[in-house]
């Protein structure tokens, strides 16, 4: 009985140890996949790029003439108000052209007060003549350089310099013939008459006298012109004073013509007052812009913001080195020259920062403004900021590794984070939002003979089902038809896989 109990334990144990060798060599005949379940979620669609952080919008900040800084009261990254003081310029040289424009305000009073009395005669009208060829030679020549400073001319030429040299004499030749007539006229004609001198011999005098003034501001233009152009050697700078010289040679020429004008045509006092008048207008003006650039002088930040210092060439070293500034503001300091042809100071608001995307040329049709969005930024790895599209470019970009996109604008708040201006990062465009779908991994989609297939998971082991997909984003695959929420599919080694092929689950 013993015997025969024995014999049958050891016929059960070699059974079951057969069964478990059995279920061990069927395991590791089957092939080890991983698998992922089939869901049934809201899709949404992206488009994802790469960009960086960009002002939304920033304020350029010129100063209001050519000169030098005093002092400069802000650091970059300041955050001002609207109104606060940024720089302060050397207001001398605008105080003297306002003292001028003043100057040249209270003649055309005067002017005026002359020709009131009576219509001029021929010795003043020849005068003036004198006096406008004179100005008009001068302007010539400073617009040429004028000219010449805008097409990129540095240094001076020597046909420059010998242009403006024959300005120059032109001026003082006409200075020289008005000088003239008027010392003949009053040594030889008004001295010798005893007072009461009679008024159209007063009248005389008075326009020869503002015939002189003009040819003498004619060649102070074409001095000043002369000197600039000798003077100038950087091109911005150049730029600036060749304009200045120009524009000071235009307004004296204006001068000069409407003197000659109004002795040359008018006829009678009402005439030569109408011209006054309207000279007197013209001082007018230039008198309040001088003024004003005056008041300008101390420069404000015209809205809240962050400063920032101005590019490469905003501001021009009093010294010599030129090619750092704009690099970090390091150049930008009390005794810089600007020129209102370049910003010396931009502020920017960081209320509303843009993001702009390089977004692939096969997207870019899906893209519109107003989608929403949302950023990560490299510097700020655990933030997602939200953001909308903004504008989407027209124009295409190449970008660095050859490929053809369009940039795409975003605006987004940074709240409180540090986000910086130039901050790399990426982007993904909610293009659409599919609701209620069943989806799967991309990585669990085949295509075979112009169909999609995928394998799912069933009694250990892998069966091939035939799928009709929608639509795709990155990651997940729409399915419309072939599978249901709670399949699970084969994500990984589906290529050598079969239908019925034994599979175990990682």
């Amino acid at each position: 009985m013993r015997k025969g109990r024995l014999i049958g334990a050891l016929i059960g144990a070699v059974v079951v140890l057969g069964a478990a060798a059995a279920i061990a060599l069927t395991n590791a005949r089957a092939t080890r996949v991983q698998v992922a379940d089939v869901l049934r979620e809201d899709l949404s669609v992206l488009v994802s790029a790469s960009g960086e952080v960009e002002d939304d919008g920033r304020v350029d900040v010129h100063p209001p003439a050519a000169g030098t800084l005093a002092s400069v009261e802000v650091t970059e990254g300041t955050r001002v108000v609207a109104g606060q003081v940024l720089a302060r310029m050397v207001a001398e040289p605008l105080e003297v052209q306002a003292a001028q424009a003043e100057a040249a305000y209270a003649g055309a009073l005067a002017q005026r007060e002359a020709v009131s009395r009576t219509a001029p005669g021929s010795a003043e009208r020849e005068a003036a003549a004198a006096g406008a060829d004179a100005a008009r030679k001068a302007y010539q020549i400073a617009d040429s350089r004028y000219q010449a400073a805008l097409a990129g001319a540095g240094a001076p030429s020597p046909e420059d310099r010998a242009r403006a040299a024959a300005a120059l004499a032109a001026a003082e030749a006409g200075s020289r013939i008005a000088q003239t007539a008027y010392e003949d006229y009053y040594t030889t004609v008004y001295l010798p008459t005893r007072p009461p001198r009679p008024a159209d011999m007063e009248t005389a005098l008075a326009t020869l006298s503002l015939a002189r003034d003009q040819a003498a501001a004619s060649l102070q233009a074409a001095q000043q012109s002369l000197a600039a152009l000798l003077a100038t050697s950087d091109n911005s700078a150049a730029v600036a004073a060749a304009k200045t010289a120009r524009d000071q040679a235009y307004a004296a020429w204006l001068g000069a013509v409407a003197q000659q004008d109004a002795l040359a045509r008018a006829s009678s006092v009402g005439g030569a007052l109408e011209s006054a008048n309207a000279a007197i207008d013209a001082a007018a003006a230039a008198r309040a812009l001088a003024n004003d650039t005056l008041a300008r002088a101390t420069i404000v930040a015209p809205a809240d913001g962050i400063v920032l210092f101005g590019t490469a060439g905003a501001a021009l070293s009093a010294s010599s080195s030129l090619a750092g500034f704009g690099a970090d503001g390091a150049d930008l300091a009390p005794g810089s020259s600007v020129s209102p042809a370049s910003a010396i100071f931009s502020i920017v608001s960081f209320d509303t920062l843009a993001f702009t995307a390089l977004v692939d040329e096969t997207d870019i049709v899906r893209v519109e403004p107003g989608m929403p969005a949302v950023i990560a930024l490299d510097g700020l790895p655990d933030e997602e900021l939200e953001a909308r599209v903004a504008s989407v470019g027209i124009r295409a970009v190449t970008t660095p590794t050859g490929g053809t996109a369009f940039p795409v604008r975003l605006t987004f708040r940074a709240r409180t984070l540090p986000v910086l201006l130039g901050m790399n990062g990426s982007v993904e465009i909610g293009i659409e939002t599919i609701g209620d779908v069943v989806t799967i991994p991309v990585e669990a989609l085949f295509e075979e003979d112009a169909a999609s297939y995928v394998y799912v998971v069933r009694d250990g082991r892998a069966r091939r089902i035939e799928i009709e997909p929608g639509r795709f984003t990155d990651t997940r695959v729409e399915v419309r038809s072939g599978l249901s929420q709670g399949d699970v599919v084969i994500v990984s080694g589906v290529s050598g896989l079969e239908d019925g092929s034994r599979v175990q689950a990682e």
